[in-house]
């Protein structure tokens, strides 16, 4: 039904009664009075029942026409007051059921608010509504709002959008989305706005910044190098500081180009490790990713020659969808571990060359000293005590050479200025209770810096190689059986070959000078000379120089001692066909250390 029309009398009511039931029920739908017994008192008392028209009844055609339009307007005003209704309920049901809080302001105080609005500031409507908004904000906030809500003769915004501290109820602090719009509401001046509460969103951004800086400021200081690149080529997102330390370049040169890296790289392993990277960005694009790549390569710092180690990996990391979204990296330094494992690996094998001397050489004259004992005991001649005591002496030796070289390791060099022909000459006594038939002669020597005590130990070692290589060279095959243990006798003769005579039965000759076209020193002597077989080897520790095969620590020691001062020995042949030990100041040109020379070099 869209509109009832009715008449006034009827038998047993009227068109009154029958208005007001139909209001029962049906509140908003068009009623028109059309009756014959019209009268003013009538019309007053259908429109005051709600009644949507009145009209008396004529029989003209007129009235018809006046009918059918006020029936047409009231159908028409009912359907638009309808959807006004259905608008506003919608509307309503929007606003209260709103997830944002919205809010009205009219001269500085809150006109209206939502009840979600409401609900976060913890205030009841009557103690809310009609307060200031200022009173709603903290402190630190108030100027934000004040200059928002002045009038516009106070130079105040049409548009407003703060993120600001609200206090509730409570107190509490709750940090706002607040934004808000001047608008025109019957003749009146109004902000409306709404109002969201971001402080979960805040706390998670600030702990996420916190955690990005913490985060930016742990890569920063680690030691590895660590980069982050796209995911379809190497191109380098991210790179900390420890880049510019270790490589020596600038972090601008790789973001502008990743591969100038490359420069820096080893030449034997430049091509391998780019063909290693292709693999991985390979894999990428054809969606079949490792769960991580592993590189290892040399390098030199940008302005250095010194080659470094260095290991990488990569590692794919993975985006929702399953697809990579970038590569991680990290560079790690090897160098100093590298270095520590070759020191350890010199350290173990010098002991186990320690440990092989001492086996080897002190077995032999302790077996010396065991089996003279026991002829002495047998035959009571006190002669074997002498062989006995020299054979203690040799043990003391070997001790004290693995002691000296243990030490020389440790100790920093205390130089000072040396005078290397009183050095060699206090060198040479020290050595003379086993060189009583051999000399020494000392030719022109520098003065040099260097550590005193090192130097001689130099020299006495060298001396001490000189005669034991000059005396084994002509020992008698029973003597050397008896000399290592043997239970018979030896005769007298034995005491020359021990005491160091030469090949053709006069003293060993043992000279020492200054080199004549190089800075440095010599020493050398007229006998046997270094065996071919073990010129190669000589400064090895544990390697014989000697018939006998003992192991001694002498001519390691030497080179020791030689690099501790950066100086460089080499071997050659004397004139006389001796051994021949250069020691030279100067190394520039020279890349080894301790070389073997074949001729004699001067």
């Amino acid at each position: 039904v869209d509109c009832v029309v009715s008449e006034y009398e009827f038998d047993e009511t009227t068109g009154i009664d029958v208005l007001r039931t139909v209001r029962e029920e049906h509140p908003n739908l068009p009623f028109i009075l059309f009756t014959r017994h019209g009268s003013e008192s009538i019309a007053g008392d259908a429109i005051a029942a709600g009644a949507t028209g009145y009209l008396p009844k004529d029989h003209s055609n007129a009235t018809l026409d006046t009918l059918r339009d006020r029936i047409r307007d009231a159908v028409s005003g009912a359907r638009r007051s309808a959807e006004r209704d259905r608008m506003r309920s919608w509307y309503e049901a929007i606003v209260e059921q709103s997830l944002v809080g919205l809010y009205v302001v009219r001269d500085g105080r809150l006109r209206y608010a939502n009840d979600y609005l409401l609900d976060l500031l913890d205030y009841d409507p009557d103690e809310a509504l009609g307060r200031p908004v200022v009173e709603f904000v903290a402190d630190e906030d108030r100027h934000l709002i004040e200059e928002g809500i002045a009038p516009r003769d106070h130079a105040s915004v049409d548009a407003m959008a703060y993120t600001i501290d609200v206090l509730s109820g409570d107190g509490r602090p709750i940090s706002m989305e607040v934004s808000g719009r001047r608008v025109m509401v019957d003749g009146e001046e109004v902000i409306v706005g709404s109002a969201t509460d971001v402080t979960a969103r805040l706390d998670s951004e600030r702990e996420l910044r916190r955690s990005e800086r913490v985060t930016r400021q742990v890569i920063s200081s680690l030691p590895d190098m660590v980069f982050l690149s796209e995911p379809d080529a190497f191109d380098i997102v991210y790179i900390n500081d420890t880049f510019e330390q270790v490589w020596g370049r600038s972090r601008t040169e790789l973001y502008d180009d990743p591969m100038s890296f490359l420069e820096l790289v080893h030449v034997d392993d430049r091509d391998r490790l780019e063909r290693e990277i292709d693999v991985l960005f390979d894999d990428i694009e054809a969606g079949v990713v490792e769960d991580r790549y592993d590189f290892e390569f040399r390098f030199s710092p940008e302005g250095s020659e010194t080659a470094r180690w260095a290991a990488a990996r990569a590692v794919p990391l993975f985006a929702e969808d399953g697809t990579v979204s970038n590569v991680l990296g990290v560079m790690t330094d090897l160098t100093d571990r590298i270095r520590r494992e070759q020191e350890l690996a010199q350290q173990n094998a010098r002991l186990e060359a320690f440990a092989r001397v001492l086996s080897h050489d002190i077995r032999g004259p302790l077996a010396v000293a065991q089996g003279r004992l026991s002829i002495a005991r047998e035959d009571g001649d006190r002669t074997h005590f002498e062989h006995v005591e020299r054979a203690h002496r040799r043990i003391e030796e070997v001790i004290e050479d693995v002691r000296s070289m243990a030490c020389d390791e440790q100790v920093a060099v205390d130089t000072s200025p040396v005078a290397l022909a009183d050095t060699a000459a206090v060198a040479w006594e020290m050595s003379r209770s086993s060189t009583e038939d051999a000399r020494l002669e000392i030719g022109e020597l520098p003065v040099v810096e260097a550590d005193e005590s090192r130097v001689k130990r130099l020299f006495e070692n060298l001396f001490r190689n000189a005669v034991e290589h000059a005396s084994t060279s002509n020992r008698a095959k029973p003597d050397d059986v008896a000399e290592h243990g043997s239970t018979g006798r030896r005769n007298r003769s034995d005491d020359a070959v021990e005491h160091g005579t030469s090949t053709n039965g006069t003293g060993l000759v043992i000279r020492t000078g200054q080199l004549p076209s190089r800075r440095g020193f010599f020493v050398e002597d007229d006998g046997p000379g270094i065996p071919q077989s073990v010129r190669d080897d000589i400064f090895d520790t544990g390697v014989s120089s000697t018939d006998d095969g003992e192991r001694g620590l002498g001519l390691g020691i030497v080179r020791q001692i030689v690099h501790t001062h950066g100086w460089l020995i080499r071997t050659a042949e004397s004139d006389a066909g001796g051994a021949r030990f250069e020691i030279l100041f100067d190394t520039v040109g020279d890349t080894d250390r301790s070389t073997c020379d074949t001729d004699r070099s001067t």
